[in-house]
């Protein structure tokens, strides 16, 4: 099936009930988990790049990868931008071939993320690619944008900015975070249920890492469409590798070290399909 546009993923699930899971991976080793599983699973997946990872190993080397990855995939594969603040570097990004990008102003002022965002989502279609915008501001760090104070989405601005940007997924901020959560998150399920009923594009779910099984249940069946799964994803692959020398001091085989931290990766990506309902629903 292959390399896909988010919105058909997304609109699919959101008409399927389920939501799809994005992967924030940081290598080749956690993107081939990400897409094994799913296709063992037989579920759709989002590989989701952080800004941070794509300077890192580089916008044309990465996408290069992924996007030969995905098309090889028995199952259907977007490949997304996360989190990005500068509206050229999404250009560059789309330019390259990613198949769904996010601007993120959700800290600038409302009418410049507005303006700004409807002119990527008109670049992006012209690329056949989508774009997910974002409102409120979701507490926590994400690569290089750090929130001390959460606002959650206002819905008349949401209404507006949806329409009048036309964008194919949409992140409110609706009390979730990103990284470790401190306690017990206090999400606001009437707020989503009101946008998810009242906005026509898929809704999107932030800082899904630490929410409990029925939290997840609550909010796929409040219409999430995609879940952002990112701290998970490096624990998985951080606790593995330290797992791994622990218990072998001794040895000093990569190739071994890499299969052990990928079988940890793949059994995140594992709980977390499961959890929001996606194995089994792969379509082309």
């Amino acid at each position: 099936m292959g390399y896909v546009n988010l919105a058909k993923l997304l609109s699919d699930a959101k008409a399927g009930g389920y939501a799809v899971g994005a992967f924030n991976i940081v290598n080749d080793l956690t993107a081939r988990a990400a897409v094994q599983k799913a296709a063992e699973l037989s579920s759709p997946v989002i590989l989701q790049t952080s800004v941070s990872t794509v300077k890192q190993i580089g916008p044309k080397e990465l996408i290069s990868f992924l996007r030969a990855l995905a098309e090889e995939a028995p199952v259907p594969v977007a490949v997304h931008l996360d989190h990005c603040t500068d509206p050229e570097y999404v250009i560059r990004c789309l330019d390259l071939g990613w198949s769904s990008v996010m601007l993120d102003l959700s800290q600038a002022p409302f009418e410049r993320n507005l303006s700004e965002t409807l002119r990527i989502v008109e670049y992006a279609k012209k690329k056949n690619a989508t774009e997910e915008g974002e409102l409120g501001a979701i507490v926590g760090v994400e690569d290089e944008i750090r929130v001390s104070r959460s606002a959650l989405a206002d819905p008349v601005k949401s209404f507006e900015y949806v329409a009048k940007t036309g964008i194919d997924a949409f992140a409110p901020a609706i009390g979730t975070a990103h990284g470790l959560y401190k306690g017990e998150p206090d999400i606001d399920f009437d707020l989503f249920k009101k946008l998810s009923a009242e906005i026509p594009c898929p809704l999107v779910v932030h800082g899904g890492t630490g929410l409990r099984p029925d939290v997840f249940a609550r909010l796929v069946g409040l219409g999430a469409a995609k879940i952002n799964v990112s701290t998970a994803i490096k624990i998985s692959y951080c606790q593995g590798m330290r797992d791994y020398l622990r218990e072998h001091p001794d040895e000093n085989n990569p190739l071994k070290l890499d299969h052990y931290v990928m079988e940890q990766t793949e059994a995140c990506v594992e709980e977390h399909i499961r959890m929001f309902g996606s194995a089994g629903r792969a379509k082309a």
